[in-house]
């Protein structure tokens, strides 16, 4: 495993390796000013260090559902919208410091996680994730440098053209460093190559479904939802008032159907003043009752083939990837 990028394309020049260790180029008489660029949290010296790179980076949850992920998404990497194209897709753009729900989608919003400034450090992509001095341990180190890979990599994919850049620079995202040059940036994105299996399992794939990842976790990870969407009661039960809805009133309307039919078979035996009106009465009913059934039945069948067509494709391209 090796950086993912050469050292005379990096973006941050902050960071410095000699045989102490690395340090921060940043002339300061504090030590506790040597912390990773972007990042003031975490000091460049912190034993703990892997563990927080850890919380950053690695979709533990993810990972566990990679062999069943191809059921939720198409199985590739590049399958990664610019940032344009969400907004065309009538996405809203929502930033998240959570690694599992980066690229992860529902209904009219994506969630994004930012791009830290030391991930354009090659020193630190050495010393950390690559060098036999790294104080992370050898399997954790492993660990992050596919995760890492990963998520640099699904970045470059979400900024395609100047105007995604545009997007990712400014104030509303800030996805990537300001002090980054659109030229800067294109020239390390095409020097930057990472294959798949350079990457950790989940980055196999790129966006990802939060409703299908909600309701195949409670198979395959044994948890009642992935992410919660809504936090409020109201909001949550909310959801289900339009099905519950429809289907009242589809019962309704068949009840009431079935009601009119019996009453005017006892008008047709019993009052012949009222025999025409019960003849239409009972054949609008018989019609009601067949046409909500044929409404429910078309409705179904739709909704059946959206979902054979969604599985024979995930089926057909999980083979071929195979092959």
């Amino acid at each position: 495993m090796t950086v993912p990028f050469l050292k005379q394309n990096e973006l941050c020049h902050v960071l410095s390796v000699n045989d102490c260790g690395i340090f921060s180029d940043i002339k300061q008489e504090d030590e506790r000013t040597q912390y990773l660029p972007g990042d003031p949290r975490i000091q460049l010296t912190d034993p703990n260090i892997g563990s927080h790179l850890q919380a950053e980076f690695v979709t533990e949850d993810l990972n566990k559902m990679a062999p069943h992920l191809w059921l939720m998404s198409t199985q590739s990497s590049k399958n990664i919208s610019p940032l344009t194209e969400q907004i065309v897709r009538g996405r809203r753009l929502i930033v998240t410091e959570n690694p599992g729900l980066h690229l992860v989608w529902i209904h009219d919003r994506v969630f994004l996680k930012p791009l830290p400034e030391y991930l354009f450090s090659y020193a630190f992509w050495e010393y950390y994730l690559v060098s036999s001095h790294s104080p992370i341990e050898v399997l954790v180190s492993q660990r992050l440098l596919k995760a890492m890979s990963g998520f640099l990599r699904s970045c470059l994919y979400l900024i395609q053209h100047k105007s995604d850049f545009l997007l990712a620079t400014g104030d509303d995202l800030q996805l990537i460093p300001k002090s980054i040059s659109y030229a800067q940036f294109v020239n390390f994105m095409n020097n930057c190559l990472v294959e798949d299996s350079s990457t950790s399992a989940r980055y196999q794939f790129g966006e990802l479904r939060l409703t299908r990842l909600n309701f195949w976790c409670k198979i395959f990870l044994s948890k009642s939802s992935y992410h919660r969407v809504e936090w409020q009661y109201g909001a949550h039960f909310a959801q289900y008032y339009g099905p519950l809805l429809f289907i009242f009133a589809l019962f309704s309307l068949l009840t009431s159907a079935m009601q009119v039919s019996l009453a005017a078979q006892d008008m047709l035996q019993s009052d012949e003043s009222w025999l025409t009106f019960a003849k239409v009465s009972r054949g609008f009913s018989v019609f009601t009752i067949f046409f909500v059934a044929c409404t429910a039945a078309a409705l179904l069948v739709v909704l059946v083939q959206m979902i054979l067509q969604g599985f024979v494709f995930a089926v057909a391209h999980f083979i071929s990837r195979n092959q």
